[in-house]
C-alpha cells in the first residue's frame, strides 16, 4: 500500500477536519458521515468538537502532530456519538415520535446557562463559528431527547441501584459535581505577547520561540520570578507573576481547563491565546463545594441505572451497526 509522508498525511487529517485557518480554505459544509441515508454533516461535527478544539488550541500553539492526535480522537468520538443517534432514529421512523418545542427551548436555555456562564451572545457565537444555524442545533437538541427517551424505554428493565452502587457513584462523580464557579486559583504567570514591543523585529514564531525556551529553563529549575521580572508582559510582572487569588469564571474555560487539571507545582504551557504565550505555575487550587448526597442521591440513583442501561445499548447499538449502511467521510 503507498503510504502519504508523515507531514501530507497530517496534512490530508488536518483537512479533513476543516482546519481552514491552519492549512488554507476548506470546504466546512461538507457531509461528515451517511448513516442509512440520513446525513451527519461537518458543522454538527464542529459544533459538538468546539469545547475541546478551543482547549487543544491553547494547550498546543504549533499544532503540530500532537495537537492533531488528539483532535482526530476527539473529533472519532463526536462523529461515533452522532451515528449512533441516527441509527436509533432509524429505528424509531414510521412510530411518530413527537417532542414538544417547549422541551427544547427549555435544554436551550439549560446549555446556555450551564456551558456559556449564562452568556447567551457567546453560544450564538460559538454556533456562528461552528457554521450551525440555530433551527439545525434546535433539531440536534430534538434528535437527542428522542435517542435518551428511546434508550430508556428500551433498556428500562435494569436491577435497581443498591444504596452501595448509588455511594460509590456518588464518590466517584462528587468531585465533578462540584459549583465550578467557586473554583479559585494561586498561580504564577509569564506572558510574552505574540507581537512585543520590547522585541522590535520579532513575529510571532520568534516569541513562541522566546516562551518556549523561557518554559524549559523554569522546568529545569530556574527561577520564575525572576523571569517574570525580566520578560513577562503581565499586569503581575514585577510581582514575580503572582496572581491573586483567581475565580474560575474570571478564566477562559479552555485555560481554566488546562490549569485546573495540571498537577500543582508544574510549569504549564506556554498556552496561546489571540494576543500572546502564556507560561503559568499554579501554586494552590481550590475547589468548589459539592452537594451532599441527600441533595443527589436520586440523580445518583438514576445515572447508576443509565449506566446499566448503557451496557446492553452497547451490545444493541453494535449489532445494529453491522447491517447499517455507513459512510464515514472524515
Amino acid at each position: 500500500m503507498n503510504r502519504l509522508p508523515k507531514c501530507a498525511a497530517w496534512t490530508a487529517v488536518a483537512l479533513s477536519l476543516g482546519l481552514a485557518p491552519l492549512f488554507g480554505a476548506v470546504e466546512i459544509n461538507g457531509i461528515a458521515a451517511k448513516v442509512n441515508g440520513k446525513v451527519i454533516t461537518k458543522k454538527e461535527v464542529n459544533f459538538h468538537l468546539a469545547p475541546r478544539l478551543a482547549l487543544l488550541r491553547a494547550k498546543y500553539p504549533r499544532r503540530g502532530e500532537a495537537y492533531l492526535t488528539e483532535l482526530k480522537k476527539a473529533q472519532d468520538a463526536v462523529l461515533e456519538g452522532l451515528i449512533d443517534n441516527k441509527i436509533v432514529l432509524s429505528e424509531l421512523e414510521g412510530k411518530g415520535a413527537q417532542l414538544p418545542d417547549h422541551v427544547i427551548d427549555v435544554e436551550v436555555q439549560r446549555i446556555i446557562r450551564e456551558v456559556f456562564n449564562g452568556n447567551e451572545a457567546n453560544f450564538r457565537k460559538s454556533l456562528q463559528e461552528s457554521g450551525m444555524t440555530m433551527r439545525a442545533f434546535r433539531e440536534s437538541q430534538r434528535e437527542k431527547f428522542l435517542v435518551q427517551a428511546f434508550r430508556s424505554q428500551q433498556f428500562g428493565d435494569v436491577s435497581p441501584a443498591t444504596p452501595a452502587e448509588i455511594e460509590a457513584h456518588y464518590r466517584s462523580r462528587r468531585n465533578d459535581l462540584r459549583d465550578r464557579s467557586k473554583d479559585t486559583l494561586v498561580f504564577q504567570k509569564i506572558y510574552i505577547p505574540a507581537v512585543d514591543p520590547n522585541r522590535p523585529g520579532a513575529n510571532p514564531d520568534d516569541n513562541l520561540a522566546f516562551a518556549e525556551a523561557i518554559a524549559n529553563q523554569l522546568k529545569n529549575g530556574a527561577d520564575f520570578a525572576e523571569h517574570a521580572k525580566q520578560h513577562s508582559a503581565d499586569a503581575f510582572a514585577e510581582e514575580g507573576g503572582m496572581w491573586p487569588e483567581t475565580s474560575r469564571v474570571d478564566l477562559s474555560p479552555a485555560f481554566a481547563e488546562v490549569l485546573f487539571e495540571a498537577p500543582q507545582g508544574e510549569i504549564i504551557g506556554p498556552l496561546k491565546d489571540p494576543n500572546g504565550f502564556t507560561i503559568v505555575k499554579v501554586l494552590k487550587k481550590k475547589y468548589g463545594p459539592a452537594p451532599s448526597l441527600s441533595e443527589v442521591r436520586d440523580r445518583m440513583r438514576k445515572e447508576v441505572e443509565i449506566e446499566k442501561r448503557s451496557a446492553r445499548y452497547k451490545k444493541w447499538i453494535s449489532l445494529l451497526k453491522r447491517s447499517a449502511m455507513i459512510e464515514r467521510r472524515i
